[in-house]
């Protein structure tokens, strides 16, 4: 008789804090040190021993990104947002006290991988908070009087202490976060539900590396109402594609968006990008290092926001009428096919999720949530 073999039970997940490893953040020069020596961090801090350094180095990334959520809420006063909600499992965003009040709202939204706030482990955990997290477009914008959201595209799931996790941190069994279970439902979820009926009276973007492909869906799948209250979305890195999207997407990216690739050429120089859609400049990141690019052209991009905001939005009209009126730029589409149905698209009906019929007549969720 064939007897299945029993699968070993998972190891219980055990969380650190910096503290307890031996770490913290400065938070005037916002590199990461060892708390008894107040040296900075080192990768090679055991030497030549790789394994070890390789080890400590491993253990620094969870504990680090959790404490940007930290800073973000002592220092900066970001409040959390529970998405879906507080009475299932969740992640959190953080927004700035009142800004989604504000006149003018930028949402950040992190790349591949990491926790929100994050724009690189290895940065966040080699070079400091500054270079290594949201933080400083954070207070930059606020600076400039704008409420901020930051978003958590890949905290798509929850460990069973009902912690989020990102599956690149957690192995192990877990929950999905409904309506949250990828980094695109995620974006299109806070869109929809919290960033769309705000009293912001526009919203401007920073999207990072694999954050433009969210982005992008926004638009190609809500196109009338994401114009109407977008004036800008600033790419870094980004990876995004234009293919699908229709002739009147494609002229409002021209005219709104702006791509900050990973250069080693002059600041804000033009370059040649057919696939971004829109204006291609360099972000100027002269180091070897290209997850540096956020920060290297953080000042460019937050004037390029700031432009956004004084412009207003821009509608992608069939008329032949061209307006300036209350800070509305308009786009004549009218002598050619723009291939966007923009009453069908603006008539979209909510859909909190797509069930399937399998085989046998069991039911099931493919979580796919609508735009309303």
């Amino acid at each position: 008789m064939f007897i299945r073999p029993r699968k070993p039970e998972p190891e219980p997940h055990v969380r650190h804090t910096l503290s307890e490893l031996g770490y913290e953040f400065d938070l005037t020069s916002g590199k990461l040190r060892n708390s008894s020596t107040g040296e900075p961090y080192e990768y090679s801090a055991f030497g030549t021993d790789k394994k070890k350094n390789a080890e400590l180095y491993q253990s620094l990334l969870a504990p680090a990104s959790r404490d940007v959520y930290r800073v973000l809420q002592s220092d900066l006063g970001m409040e959390p947002i529970a998405v879906p909600d507080s009475r299932q499992p969740h992640c959190n965003i953080y927004v700035t006290p009142g800004g989604l009040t504000k006149k003018h709202l930028v949402v950040i939204v992190t790349g591949h991988g990491v926790s929100g706030g994050v724009w690189a482990w290895n940065v966040l955990v080699k070079e400091g908070l500054r270079a290594g997290s949201v933080i400083e477009y954070v207070r930059g914008c606020v600076k400039r009087g704008y409420g901020v959201l930051v978003l958590n595209p890949n905290e798509n799931i929850v460990a069973p202490d009902g912690l989020p996790e990102t599956f690149n941190t957690y192995v192990g069994y877990s929950t999905p976060i409904h309506g949250n279970e990828t980094p695109d439902e995620h974006v299109g979820y806070v869109w929809s539900r919290i960033i769309r009926g705000s009293a912001a009276e526009t919203v401007a973007f920073v999207a990072y590396n694999t954050a433009g492909i969210a982005v992008i869906d926004l638009l190609r799948y809500d196109f009338a109402r994401f114009i109407g209250k977008s004036v800008g979305i600033a790419f870094i890195d980004s990876v995004h594609s234009t293919f699908r999207l229709e002739r009147g997407a494609l002229a409002w990216l021209g005219l709104a968006a702006k791509q900050w690739e990973n250069s080693a050429e002059p600041a804000d120089s033009l370059l040649e990008d057919d696939r971004a859609g829109c204006v291609s400049v360099s972000a100027g990141n002269s180091s070897d290092c290209r997850e540096l690019a956020p920060m290297a052209c953080m000042e460019s991009v937050l004037d390029f926001i700031s432009s956004c905001f004084e412009r207003g939005t821009i509608e992608v009209s069939l008329d032949n009428e061209l307006s300036d009126n209350d800070g509305t730029e308009s786009v004549d589409l009218s002598d050619a096919d723009s291939g966007t149905d923009t009453d069908a698209i603006d008539d979209l009906t909510a859909i909190d999720s797509i069930q399937v019929v399998q085989p046998g007549g069991h039911v099931v969720d493919d979580g796919c949530i609508g735009w309303d």
